[in-house]
């Protein structure tokens, strides 16, 4: 990773001393897929299985400072391992809280959240490889970060529970910050730009749901 680091035109990426090898990229999404799985069937933690901050977070751990390509690769595989995680362990988690009660995967909504995962993976990888920069393009993105935490904030506000996820999406503005920001200039910069990226990101989060919906009342 440094070597990729170093070759970087603009030697503004994100610093090569915070790295994942591809291998752990994928265990790093398994692992929050897991979490998720566990916060499903906890009370005080279930807000975090409803909402993307936990993917997010994941995506801020292992894009930003990869060359454009990789960082797609990385985010569309650590993504496609939370879904899977997600998915089986819930099932096992089922299976743990209720032995001996049939649970069954839904298999075309398993289809879905991995077709989303992809286009996340895709997008968060274009876009989200700059965080850690100090130029232009680097402050968007983690503006853009910070906007998607508080826009999925936004939208679960209304649930119960919204109490730990509040305190869980500071915790994930506090990392993002780390791995974003680079000087007091910047952190004012990111700060005016995260209102307007807040806005779009509530069509973003909100999408998801929209979909599952739609292809929920679909005969598969």
């Amino acid at each position: 990773m440094s070597a990729e680091v170093g070759n970087d035109p603009a030697g503004e990426h994100a610093s090569g001393h915070f790295g994942f090898s591809d291998v752990a990229v994928i265990a790093a999404g398994a692992v929050s897929g897991a979490v998720g799985a566990y916060a499903y069937y906890s009370e005080p933690l279930r807000p975090l299985a409803h909402s993307f901050t936990l993917w997010i977070v994941l995506i801020v751990a292992v894009v930003p400072g990869m060359p454009r390509r990789r960082a797609v690769v990385r985010a569309v595989c650590a993504l496609i391992a939370a879904v899977l995680a997600f998915y089986l362990g819930k099932a096992v988690m089922y299976g743990v809280k209720y032995a001996g009660m049939p649970y069954r995967i839904d298999l075309p909504t398993l289809v879905l959240w991995c077709g989303l995962a992809v286009a996340g993976g895709l997008v968060a990888g274009l876009l989200l490889d700059a965080v850690g920069r100090t130029d232009r393009r680097g402050t968007v993105a983690t503006a853009a970060v910070v906007g998607l935490l508080v826009a999925d904030l936004v939208r679960r506000s209304d649930r119960s529970g919204v109490g730990t996820l509040a305190v869980v999406t500071a915790l994930a503005i506090a990392f993002v910050a780390w791995r974003g920001i680079r000087s007091r200039r910047q952190a004012a910069q990111v700060a005016l730009a995260a209102l307007p990226m807040g806005l779009a990101g509530l069509v973003v989060v909100s999408a998801p749901d929209f979909f599952e919906g739609l292809f929920g009342n679909l005969s598969f």
